[in-house]
């Protein structure tokens, strides 16, 4: 296993401990995802909950159509029961019950390295190749802004592209 680029939508996240959370490594709009707390004096985002649960399937089915690949091939999206919370959707997607395969939730911030935050809770709905080089994480920026932009699913614009491993 090596390094790879993988597309995330951060359900928590904070600033990285050496800098500030700058808006412009961010879609337009993104922050309009989330609820903000602090605690300590520092700023914890959280995806509003209704977003999340009421477009996530919608959100895989249409992302997936834009690659041209069949999302049920990775899972039944019919056979996901109804959330009410985001524990429920931890628990549907828990990296152990999904056993390790793609859309499951990660919680070690440290294995994905994004530009602009630290994401500490976070679901993977999508993953590359295991053998990326990166230069320069505006390219992935670039990437998260044509998503957002071709997408018509709310959650478009919090998605965050990085390398995981």
């Amino acid at each position: 296993m090596g390094t790879g680029i993988i597309a995330a939508i951060p359900i928590i996240f904070t600033s990285q401990e050496r800098s500030s959370i700058k808006e412009k490594n961010f879609t337009q709009g993104f922050f309009n995802n989330y609820n903000v707390e602090e605690e300590d004096g520092k700023k914890y985002y959280t995806i509003k909950k209704e977003l999340l649960l009421n477009n996530y399937k919608s959100f895989l089915i249409e992302f997936y159509n834009l690659i041209g690949e069949d999302i049920i091939n990775e899972f039944e999206l019919d056979d996901i029961p109804e959330m009410d919370t985001l524990d429920e959707f931890e628990k549907v997607f828990d990296k152990k019950f999904r056993n390790n395969s793609t859309l499951l939730i990660y919680k070690e911030p440290y294995a994905f390295s994004v530009l602009g935050c630290l994401c500490i809770h976070y679901w993977i709905f999508y993953s590359g190749s295991y053998k990326a080089y990166l230069e320069e994480y505006t390219t992935l920026a670039h990437f998260e802004s044509i998503l957002a932009k071709t997408m018509k699913n709310p959650l478009a614009n919090a998605i965050k592209f990085g390398i995981f491993g």
